[in-house]
């Protein structure tokens, strides 16, 4: 029989995390129904993902915007069109509304978290899984253990560098299946801080306390995708900055040191695994982030660090601007189209409107996106209120006006 959630918590000392708020490794398709072509910079992203499958090289692009310019939906685009590719693996990762936690380890953690392995149970055949966890390098074990866990809720055949660690003693049987392969998974996530004990019956030593050991995890997920045929693990991130608001500023150059890191990677430590998936990061900031990581650019020129290092390693950096008469006329039919009560698209806008109408929310806009579809809704609900039959100039002037807008 299988343990209700409150037992691992209790038992196992789960973490209340937001894995499943903010983690998920595919992008909302509806959301997608509100994109508004940028053609340019969807060509350039669509180069890079291009790029990444067939260079040995990781690729970091920003993509900078004030608030509501559409740097989420643009990030949703980006694993759209990822999806398209067969070697690609996308997910999305959102830091606004993280528990503080260690600087730069919450990071590792959260890639682990937005990967969907039950997903990846479900798609790949078990002989393709074991294969790919079986080619895993012995040096390796600890990892090698916990994914033969996640997926097949046992452990690979004993090696020597096992029994060298647990010699001949007995270890206490997890209880259930459930418990085995989802206390594995949530200690790959960080959500569990297992005792020695715990530590023993999962058939590994260490924790992963530190950012050198969540590498050789993630060195090893990455091995592992690259098994199965990811050539690229495509991470779209949102909300960059909020990482520096969950620690002091004396660690915000953890992050950047650790993202600079990743774009090297694998280096250092992690050897035997040069066949990895690559790494494509989108990240999403806002003009103030993106300022304030040229301001430490310029202070770290005379006394050193890992932010001018960083910037140098840039692929890409693309600016939302705001949207011109086209675009804003595009976005106003779609939001006029969205039936709230019904939460759907309708064929035709609800209400028809008046070019100057269009013309009007443009110049009280200046394109910017958000506005647009707030003020447009502002004006609709009150034209379905109303009864009226034709959205126009005046009637908008007037609603605006009575909202305080």
């Amino acid at each position: 029989m299988k343990k209700p959630r409150n037992y691992l918590e209790k038992e196992y000392g789960l973490k209340e995390t937001v894995k499943e708020a903010f983690s998920k490794k595919t992008a909302d398709k509806k959301e997608l129904i509100w994109w508004i072509n940028r053609e340019e910079e969807l060509q350039n992203w669509k180069e890079i993902m291009k790029k990444s499958t067939v260079l040995r090289k990781n690729f970091i692009n920003f993509i900078i915007g004030s608030y509501g310019r559409g740097k989420t939906l643009s990030l949703f685009k980006v694993i759209d069109e990822a999806q398209k590719y067969d070697e690609i693996y996308p997910i999305y990762m959102n830091f606004k509304g993280e528990e503080r936690s260690k600087a730069g380890l919450d990071f590792i953690f959260r890639i682990f978290k937005s990967i969907d392995f039950n997903e990846l149970k479900k798609k790949e055949e078990n002989t393709k899984l074991k294969e790919s966890i079986t080619r895993i390098p012995d040096a390796y074990q600890e990892a090698k253990t916990i994914l033969s866990l996640i997926f097949f809720d046992q452990r690979p055949k004993k090696s020597g560098y096992q029994k060298d660690l647990f010699g001949d003693k007995k270890t206490v049987p997890i209880k259930s299946k459930y418990e085995k392969d989802t206390l594995a998974l949530y200690f790959l996530r960080g959500e569990v801080t297992p005792t020695t004990s715990q530590l023993r019956e999962l058939g590994i030593m260490r924790k992963i306390q530190n950012i050198d050991v969540a590498k050789e995890y993630l060195g090893v997920v990455l091995y592992f995708l690259k098994n199965l045929g990811y050539t690229t693990l495509l991470l779209a991130i949102d909300e960059f900055e909020y990482l520096f608001s969950l620690v002091p500023k004396s660690q915000h150059s953890i992050y950047i040191a650790l993202l600079r890191g990743l774009y090297d990677f694998p280096t250092g430590s992690i050897s035997g695994l040069n066949d990895i998936a690559k790494m494509v990061f989108f990240i999403a900031i806002s003009e103030s982030g993106w300022s304030g990581l040229q301001d430490m650019k310029h202070i770290e020129k005379n006394i050193g660090g890992p932010t001018v290092p960083l910037i140098d390693r840039i692929d890409n950096t693309t600016t939302l601007g705001v949207f011109g008469a086209t675009q804003t006329r595009e976005l106003i039919v779609k939001r006029l189209k969205y039936n709230r009560v019904g939460r759907r698209f309708e064929d035709q806008p609800l209400i028809p409107f008046s070019e100057d109408f269009a013309k009007f929310i443009f110049e009280e806009t200046g394109g910017e996106p958000r506005a647009i579809v707030v003020r447009t809704g502002q004006v609709l609900d009150a034209g379905l209120s109303e009864r009226v039959v034709l959205l126009d100039r005046k009637f908008a002037q007037r609603v605006l006006a009575e909202r305080g807008f």
